[in-house]
Formats: structure tokens, sequence, C-alpha cells
């Protein structure tokens, strides 16, 4: 198998991971903690963002847009039709460009309310939960879109 191949189809199943992951937050975990007290989305979603950072989290997160990019400039190297892999490596950049512009530093925000003061937990889950979930889903369609891209 072509050394494109094998960085096309990594890069593919990593993305559809990622793809994965994210669509589980938006069908499950979000819709889950809309239903609860404030303090109760800011709480967990603190614990979340604490235990989500960990090396195979950070291998699909990073190894998605990374992998792409590298079949990206392979498929531009070796003259391979480049369509598929440059669509789906410029879909899971700007996907972690979204999560870097937008979901980390609500996260961060989010991070830094205090969970025993009401009015601040009330504060920051009305700065957070909308922005969130809006930018978390052009991720998700942007990952989605950019592993069948890949894996074309």
């Amino acid at each position: 198998m072509p050394a494109l191949a094998i960085i096309q189809l990594v890069a593919g199943v990593l993305s559809a991971l990622l793809a994965g992951l994210y669509l589980a937050f938006s069908l499950a975990v979000m819709p889950a903690l809309a239903r609860l007290p404030d303090r109760l989305l800011v709480t967990v979603m603190q614990t979340v963002n604490r235990v989500i950072v960990r090396p195979a989290f950070a291998l699909v997160f990073l190894g998605a847009p990374l992998g792409a990019l590298a079949a990206a400039v392979l498929a531009l190297v070796v003259g391979a039709p480049p369509v598929p892999v440059v669509l789906g490596a410029l879909l899971q950049v700007a996907s972690l460009g979204v999560t870097l512009a937008v979901n980390i530093p609500l996260n961060t925000a989010l991070d830094r309310a205090d969970p025993d003061d009401a009015g601040d937990v009330v504060r920051a889950r009305e700065a957070f939960e909308r922005p969130w979930n809006r930018a978390h889903a052009v991720r998700t369609v942007l990952t989605t879109v950019g592993a069948v891209a890949l894996l074309a």
C-alpha cells in the first residue's frame, strides 16, 4: 500500500473517530447537561474539560488535522488527485480553528467559574452554553465531512 494511501486512511480514521466523539456530545452529553441545574452543568463541564486532556484524546484531536495535512502535502508532491484529500485537510484544519478560537476559550472561561457562587455559575452558564453548542455544531459538521472526504 503506498504511503499516501496509508497516511490518508489513518487521517480519515482519526477524523471519523473525532467526528464520532463530537457527535456523541451533540446527541447525548450536551442535551443531558441542558436539563441540569446551572451548578451541575458547570461542575460537570469543568470535570470533562480536565479529564479529556489525555494522550489518547490528543492523538485523535491533533492527529486528525496533522495527518490530513500530511496526506494533502504528499498528494500534491506525488501528483495524486488532490481534491478529496486537500478538502479533507482544509475541513480538519478549519475544525481545529473553530475549537481553538471558540470552544477552548469558552471552556477556559467556564473553568474559572466558582461552583459555590450561584451568581457566578448562572453568568458562566449563560456565557458558555449557547455559543459553545453553536461552535460545536460547526466543528462536528466540518470534522464529519472532512472524514468523508479523506476516506472517499
